[in-house]
């Protein structure tokens, strides 16, 4: 009998284990995957400040399924999504209380704070039908006359009228006051892309334009033109202003400062284009038309490139257009994009728009295995980095970031506003507060393994600081003890869980409220 018993409780020892080869088989299949809100749902949320005031996160890219859009405003800090372009054809479905966009509407007006609406505004400036009505005046002309064989995108006139944006702006307003007249919105992405272009682009057509190379005068190209796509842009954007003159934000697609990864043939002047945008929104995506986070045109110098020029005009805050990279072979350690994020709210990031620009297989709805995507990890990233700065709102709102001891590296004449510590790709950004004689230290191992640095920081003293891949943000306070003795500084690590930084915060609640 005891060794049949021996025999049976081996047999169901056996059995167990074969199940549980099978269960973890079964966890490894993608057709036995989570979707994008069980993801979500079962993972770390981010602790965010009850009563903060960085703004709601946004995203742009294709549509989300319904369910996802409210998980991400309840619990990740993002505003809740409208959807993709909206269109004037939006009237029809709002009219329709089973609409998705009618729900979302609905959900909105219950409670603006909790629900803070984000729209892609309609771009009636990339609608053939539209364009196709445009004055004459809108395109550029030979000497003859007569409009250029080339594609239509390259001959805008900068001398366009006044009337071609009139026309775009009223189209565009209109679609938002649909949207207003069901729930308020908050936030205003315009993706921008339309109209007039760049130098590089049309500078060959513009040239062969008697009337606008006569307007131009002795003005260079990069001024002229920016002055004008200037005063277009400003029609538009004050149009959406008077319709949501309630919003927390309207951003249009990007205007960050001085061009940061090419000459000024691809890019706008900052000083004229200050008037577009609500806020500093500069375009920050990994390895697209820069070299990551180390190299020649690394990121981090990119941003502060064109902080450093934005700066002495007060725009010392932003929200930015950010992303880890979304075409094949070319996609962010998920660490080193954490730790990058850290690095852009200390430098006075207060929001940003999470972008992805390839449609991801499966989709956003179907079954995505057990791992988490690129495109929502990043999503989960941003989220808990904000998290984090929703506890250290103050340095952002009211502290300054340092500029460090040397110049910038590719504007001799302006500083880095980063401080060395030795080693090329360990970056290390400092905030003070206005107020108190505290700091606030980033440090990043960029090229990824973690290493001890120390850097020196005008009225704290020296500090000693770990970096991370996934970044350590530090508050520093400095006390004199003896005097002819230097200052005795005491580091507090905030995020002690480099991935999940605001873990150590009180009990989560909804972000928006």
């Amino acid at each position: 009998m005891d060794s049949q018993a021996a025999a049976f409780r081996r047999g169901v020892s056996v059995w167990s284990l074969v199940c549980a080869i099978a269960l973890v088989c079964l966890a490894r299949d993608p057709a036995a995957g989570q979707t994008a809100l069980e993801h979500l749902k079962a993972s770390a949320k981010p602790v965010f400040r009850q009563g903060h005031t960085l703004l709601p996160l946004t995203r742009w890219g294709w549509t989300m399924p319904y369910d996802v859009r409210v998980e991400l405003c309840e619990n990740w800090g993002y505003a809740l999504e409208f959807g993709a372009d909206v269109t004037p054809g939006v009237a029809g479905a709002l009219e329709n209380p089973e609409s998705e966009a009618s729900r979302l509407c609905t959900l909105a007006a219950s409670d603006p704070k909790r629900y803070p609406l984000s729209v892609i505004v309609y771009r009636p400036l990339l609608d053939s039908a539209f364009v196709a009505g445009l004055p004459d005046a809108t395109w550029c002309h030979d000497a003859k006359g007569e409009l250029f064989d080339a594609p239509q995108w390259k001959t805008w006139n900068p001398l366009a009228p006044n009337e071609t944006f009139e026309r775009a702006a009223a189209r565009m307003a209109g679609v938002l006051k649909t949207i207003q007249a069901k729930a308020p919105i908050a936030i205003v992405l315009n993706g921008g892309e339309y109209g007039l272009n760049v130098f590089g682009h049309s500078g060959p057509v513009w040239q062969q334009d008697p009337k606008l190379v006569a307007a131009k005068g002795d003005k260079d190209w990069y001024t002229f033109v920016s002055e004008q796509k200037a005063r277009q842009e400003t029609i538009i954007a004050e149009a959406i202003r008077k319709e949501v003159p309630g919003r927390k934000l309207s951003l249009w697609y990007h205007f960050g400062g001085m061009p940061t990864w090419s000459p000024w043939q691809w890019s706008w002047k900052y000083e004229p284009m200050r008037t577009v945008s609500d806020m500093l929104g500069q375009s920050i995506y990994y390895k697209q038309f820069n070299s990551g986070w180390t190299g020649e045109s690394d990121l981090l110098t990119n941003v502060l490139h064109a902080y450093t020029q934005a700066a002495p005009h007060g725009d010392t805050l932003g929200y930015h257009w950010v992303c880890g990279g979304w075409l094949e072979g070319k996609f962010s350690e998920s660490d080193r994009y954490m730790g990058f994020l850290k690095c852009l709210y200390t430098s006075g990031m207060v929001g940003a728009v999470a972008g992805y620009f390839s449609y991801p297989k499966p989709g956003f709805a179907e079954n995505l295995g057990p791992e988490i995507p690129s495109w929502l990890w990043q999503m989960m990233h941003l989220a808990r980095a904000q998290a984090l700065f929703s506890h250290l709102e103050e340095f952002i709102r009211e502290g300054d970031l340092l500029p460090g001891p040397n110049k910038h590296a590719r504007l001799k004449d302006l500083p880095a506003y980063e401080f060395p510590t030795g080693q090329e790709n360990v970056r290390v950004l400092v905030r003070k507060h206005r107020k108190r004689s505290e700091w606030l230290i980033a440090a990043w191992a960029a090229d990824g393994p973690q290493k001890e640095v120390t850097v020196e920081v005008p009225g704290l003293g020296m500090a000693t600081v770990l970096a991370r891949p996934c970044g350590s943000v530090y508050r520093a306070t400095s006390q004199v003890k003896m005097e002819h003795e230097p200052p005795e500084v005491t580091l507090v690590l905030v995020d002690t869980d480099g991935m999940l930084p605001s873990a150590g915060f009180a009990k989560p609640v909804p972000a928006a409220k």
